[in-house]
């Protein structure tokens, strides 16, 4: 099984953690309330982190691939 050497895997999981903590508490009340806005802004902060999680792996694969014996 392959061990992690740089980026922790749970990175994307704690920026979605603080980034939660960060709103206000009238700001999940509404989203808890199941407004359509709540929704769209879960959405975009999922598709945002998948597309921040695909660029480190990326990144990753790049510098493995240069620096290769």
């Amino acid at each position: 099984m392959m061990k992690s050497k740089g980026v922790p895997v749970l990175l994307p999981l704690w920026i979605a953690f603080t980034v939660g903590a960060l709103m206000s508490s009238s700001t999940q009340a509404q989203m808890m309330e199941g407004s359509t806005m709540g929704g769209m802004v879960w959405s975009m902060a999922i598709f945002w982190l998948l597309i921040v999680a695909v660029l480190v792996l990326a990144i990753a694969a790049l510098v493995k691939y240069l620096f290769r014996k």
